[in-house]
């Protein structure tokens, strides 16, 4: 029984103590929260530069073929020959790649080339052409077909426009200003209603060897179009000349044209086209025009571009690097010093250092080297002198420094 009173005083004492604790804890003032660092931030860029020492050649490799089989095929030869010629010309130091191999099927049609004929023939002579337009109105769209098939039937060319028409009909003085057709001389006047009715036209073309001889042959030829949509409408509707006209043909024009004979169609047919870029790097720059020349003659339909660059930028890197730090460190001290504040230490760092190799395309391959080799000189023989401008690395630090 005191055993138990005993430790009933020190559960008591405990719990009197904790209470005490709690109580100062709470009375205690809070800490206020620490001030945040005042920075400033920076970016420094470095600049380096070197003589190049490695180049890679792209060429394109690509092959057509009538069926899937043979253009895989050919593909893979191709490449394997420009491979090889590559390979003796660069020697077993190079190193050779391939990649961005495509195949596609895609479908083949259109004209052959037009044949000429004799460029000696005779100039024809001027020619005229008339061209005239009937109009037939009806008052419902059932005859429109009959008339189109009577009308080129009877030496209409084409058809032209067709529609709905809304025809005003029965003039009345009587009728209010306000309705519509009223008259603009009197002020009133108006049609008592609009019938609508249904319009088709046909052209009418003809040729002749003078102006009166083409109107001539275009009024006889509009006359029998007209006549033939008379009898067809049976006394219906309305039949009338829209325009008509002559021109005269461009005689220049006229005889280019016959002295080609309409292309005959192809049947379109499906074909396959197969693309591969084959890489070579090598450190023997003054290989490039014999390389080029190699690869061009084993069958690459062309040069993508050379890439300029270092075998080992970490000398250039560095360099970069260095002088991007230091340009950022001199102008976090120029300005603390303008604004009255002194560094204390940094707080964050980072950099991003990028080579910049030096690319000739194709194209450009090819403009310089014709300024190098006489007109006479043929391209396999052509060689070119290789002096590629520096390459090397762009470097920026981003830098946090803390001031007090």
């Amino acid at each position: 029984m005191a055993v138990f009173k005993m430790m009933k005083c020190k559960l008591f004492a405990a719990l009197c103590v904790i209470t005490l604790v709690l109580s100062l804890s709470a009375r205690a003032p809070a800490q206020a929260p620490s001030p945040a660092p005042r920075t400033i931030d920076v970016t420094g860029h470095g600049d380096s530069s070197a003589k190049p020492d490695m180049m890679t050649l792209s060429f394109a490799v690509t092959s057509h073929a009538d069926s899937a089989d043979e253009c895989t095929r050919k593909e893979s030869e191709i490449s394997r020959q420009v491979i090889d010629a590559l390979k003796v010309k660069l020697g077993d130091s190079a190193k050779i790649t391939t990649s961005d191999f495509s195949f596609n099927p895609s479908i083949e049609y259109g004209n052959a080339m037009p044949t000429p004929v004799a460029m000696s023939a005779p100039e024809p002579p001027a020619t005229w052409q008339f061209k005239g337009d009937v109009g037939a109105l009806t008052d419902s769209m059932e005859p429109i077909a009959d008339l189109v098939e009577a009308g080129i039937a009877a030496g209409a060319t084409s058809v032209g426009d067709s529609g709905v028409a809304q025809m005003p009909e029965e003039w009345d003085p009587t009728t209010p200003a306000m309705s519509s057709g009223a008259s603009k001389a009197t002020g009133i006047g108006g049609y008592r209603r609009i019938r609508r009715m249904y319009h088709v036209g046909l052209s009418v073309e003809s040729e002749g060897g003078s102006p009166a001889d083409a109107m001539r042959k275009g009024i006889a030829l509009m006359n029998r179009v007209e006549s033939a949509l008379r009898n067809k409408m049976g006394g219906q509707g309305k039949v009338q000349i829209d325009d008509f006209g002559v021109n005269q043909i461009n005689p220049q024009q006229q005889a280019a044209m016959s002295r080609y004979q309409p292309p005959p169609m192809q049947p379109q047919r499906k074909v396959y086209d197969a693309r591969m870029t084959i890489s070579a790097e090598t450190q023997k720059l003054d290989l490039l025009g014999p390389s080029v020349e190699a690869a061009v003659k084993a069958g690459a339909s062309q040069l993508n571009q050379v890439t300029f660059t270092l075998k080992d930028d970490s000398a250039a890197r560095k360099e970069a690097i260095e002088k991007a730090s230091a340009d950022a460190k001199s102008k976090a001290e120029t300005l603390a010093n303008s604004m009255g504040v002194k560094l204390t230490g940094i707080l964050r760092i980072s950099t991003n250092a990028q080579a910049r190799p030096y690319i000739v395309y194709g194209n450009q391959y090819a403009t310089a080297l014709s300024m190098h080799r006489s007109e006479a000189a043929s391209f396999a023989s052509a060689q070119m002198q290789v002096t590629p401008r520096d390459v090397g690395f762009g470097a920026d630090v981003n830098v946090t420094y803390q001031i007090e």
